[in-house]
């Protein structure tokens, strides 16, 4: 059976884990009217000004997931270039606009810049919020980059954090740190009456205390939060990914459970992630379908709500639908697309072609009512589970069953079948 073309103007991602929403498009034209002024955190990575093109590698079918060598390069985002400066200066002005307009009044935004973007950032940071609401400069020390004789080496990022009012939400207990390496040092160690060690020092007439078991938090320096390695299970291909353990410290000591957090350039969706995994609820938006494409499997455990227009693609389908009690067993059975459609991308090896379901990344079935698609079940390539799972079963509700198929390219195209009555 030869599946038709549909369309829809919203996905829903039908689980019992609270999550968010997610869009495609411009985050400074897209329409979010509905989440302004709800906003508890804001986290921003933006683009940069090195002038580069940056590609998301995709493993391909279940031999390039078990052992990495099918791959496709696809086009991820495009920095700014360096000159003119007023592009990328009147880019981020735009971007922390609209992120103020998101935030309730006890908000916080953190934005994330490299040595190349730090000093303008602070500057737009004071313009659109106000020095008076700066609260900390963050260095992120990291130890991976290359070395340099030229000048000393390169290996922190500045991470700007501001309220956006007096009624400022922070609560640093939410974020205790592993205690650093002991140094000699010239406080007096002691053990009270109930056993417990401390340090003391006398200094301008006062004594103070430091219990050595008492909990430490992070000061502005954050050495602690190692850089993501190549094997690390959490990467997803997409480059400037960020480890999740930085995005947690930022959002669990600025919110509470149920609040939103946001993140309008969330390429592989790490501060989503987060906030999901916390009890948050989420918004992400990022102009790249190989982003979205990123973030939906990322957060496949959650309920979404998806807006991104569906991709055109020649491909065609051979699916099936068979009712049983309770529930139809959807099998998809053939995606075919047209000859060369890696041609566009660099891609390894030479002449690398999608065969069989090789060109699908990711499928979902569900059911297509009104304009909406709600996914009930999902069959997602990993490494975990490299071989696509060829069958799925939607629950006999009312409503027209269909898939939903990402392709290796990050293109989102729905189909349909029978009608359930």
């Amino acid at each position: 059976m030869i599946w038709q073309r549909a369309e829809c103007f919203r996905e829903i991602n039908d689980r019992i884990n609270d999550g968010g929403y997610l869009l495609l498009g411009d985050a400074l034209e897209a329409d979010l009217g509905e989440f302004m002024g709800q906003a508890q955190c804001v986290y921003l990575d933006p683009p940069g000004i090195t002038g580069g093109s940056f590609t998301c590698r995709m493993r391909v079918g279940e031999a390039g997931w078990q052992s990495g060598k099918k791959y496709v390069e696809l086009p991820a985002y495009e920095d700014f270039h360096p000159k003119p400066r007023q592009s990328h200066d009147a880019f981020l002005r735009a971007l922390l606009r609209r992120a103020r307009a998101l935030l309730h009044d006890s908000g916080s935004i953190f934005l994330h810049a490299d040595q190349s973007t730090a000093a303008r950032a602070r500057m737009l940071m004071d313009e659109v919020f106000g020095p008076d609401n700066f609260r900390n400069e963050i260095i992120w020390r990291y130890q991976t980059g290359g070395r340099s004789k030229r000048y000393f080496s390169r290996k922190h990022d500045n991470i700007y954090f501001y309220a956006k009012s007096a009624e400022h939400y922070f609560d640093i207990t939410q974020v205790p740190a592993q205690k650093k390496a002991e140094r000699s040092n010239h406080m007096k160690r002691h053990v009270d009456e109930k056993g417990r060690s401390y340090r003391s020092i006398t200094t301008g007439g006062k004594t103070y205390i430091y219990y050595d078991d008492e909990p430490v938090y992070p000061d502005d320096v954050w050495d602690d939060v190692s850089s993501m390695q190549q094997k690390d299970p959490q990467r997803t291909g997409y480059p400037a990914q960020k480890p999740q353990a930085l995005l947690d410290r930022m959002i669990l000591s600025t919110t509470k459970p149920g609040d939103l957090v946001v993140d309008l350039t969330c390429g592989s969706g790490t501060a989503l992630a987060s906030a999901a995994a916390h009890g948050r609820r989420f918004l992400g938006v990022d102009s790249s379908q190989v982003a979205l494409a990123a973030c939906r499997k990322r957060l496949d455990s959650y309920r979404l709500v998806i807006q991104s227009p569906l991709q055109e693609s020649e491909a065609l389908v051979d699916a099936s639908a068979m009712p049983g009690i309770g529930f139809y067993t959807v099998a998809l059975h053939a995606y075919t697309l047209p000859s060369g459609p890696l041609a566009p991308y660099q891609h390894s090896p030479a002449g690398l072609d999608l065969v069989g379901l090789d060109g699908v990344d990711q499928w979902y079935a569900g059911l297509l009512n009104g304009g909406v698609f709600t996914a009930y079940a999902s069959a997602l390539r990993q490494k975990q589970t490299p071989a696509l799972p060829r069958e799925l079963e939607v629950p006999l509700l009312r409503g027209t069953v269909a898939i939903l198929i990402v392709d290796v390219m990050g293109r989102r195209s729905l189909w349909t079948g029978a009608r359930a009555e």
